[in-house]
């Protein structure tokens, strides 16, 4: 049976772009860290192959917690596109 997997590609928001106070930036950074803590305790996992200057791609293939996060069906395990829904 193949797994299904789901991607998500994640924009990396650690930048000053909108931030008008160094309070700013702490919220920015907080926010981004408890997104990946919260990831990480549901067992998402990162692409290693996946992480560019400003983006990376983070994966599961627990549907459950795909529908929970918005993360897309993407391809099976053999690399196989699926459509998109």
């Amino acid at each position: 049976m193949q797994r299904m997997r789901y991607e998500h590609v994640h924009q990396i928001k650690f930048t000053a772009v909108g931030a008008r106070t160094i309070g700013d930036l702490i919220r920015n950074f907080e926010e981004n860290l408890q997104l990946f803590k919260r990831w990480e305790e549901k067992g998402i996992q990162l692409d290693p192959h996946g992480v560019g200057s400003n983006y990376a791609i983070f994966f599961t293939y627990d549907e459950k917690v795909a529908q929970e996060e918005n993360f897309e069906r993407i391809r099976t395990e053999s690399g196989n596109p699926l459509p998109r829904r």
